[in-house]
């Protein structure tokens, strides 16, 4: 009776223990690619990032993030989604919260990045989704903020 609690033990832990031993998936290596590029975009370690994108999209890659320490800070950046498309593709779909240095207001901008895996996931395009333009350096029309009047209403009394 003893015996056949040992092998038991025995059998549930070298089934945890293959379990443990397992490669990981591909979509959490794409996951995995895609969290490194965007923080290191993020802190302005292009070094790293040009590792994850395709020889062929690099130089549209820093043109996109030209303004990016200069005229953008990046605040934050979220991977929100990923879908894989076959086991060699797959999109990730990425917020990322920036500010411009001449204004305060928060902007968020969804970006959708197609990756493959060509020994190793790399990035071969990118697009913006939805939210707000001048992430990547579109034209925005800068509107000219009137001056508030942080004074109470003042009243000349004759």
């Amino acid at each position: 009776m003893r015996s056949k609690g040992v092998l038991l033990s025995l059998a549930l832990g070298a089934m945890t223990l293959a379990g443990c031993l397992a490669p990981p998936s591909q979509a959490s290596r794409v996951t995995d690619a895609a969290r490194e590029l965007n923080l290191a975009t993020r802190f302005g370690r292009m070094d790293i990032a040009l590792s994850h994108t395709a020889n062929g999209a690099r130089d549209a890659f820093l043109d996109r993030r030209g303004q990016w320490g200069k005229h953008l800070r990046i605040v934050d950046v979220e991977l929100a989604g990923l879908a894989m498309k076959d086991e060699h593709q797959a999109t990730v779909q990425v917020d990322v919260a920036w500010v411009r240095v001449n204004d305060e207001n928060l902007r968020t901008t969804r970006v959708a990045q197609v990756w493959r895996d060509d020994e190793g996931w790399q990035l071969i395009r990118e697009q913006r989704l939805a939210g707000d333009l001048g992430l990547f350096g579109e034209p925005i029309p800068v509107t000219a903020s009137e001056a508030r009047d942080v004074q109470f209403p003042s009243r000349t009394i004759r």
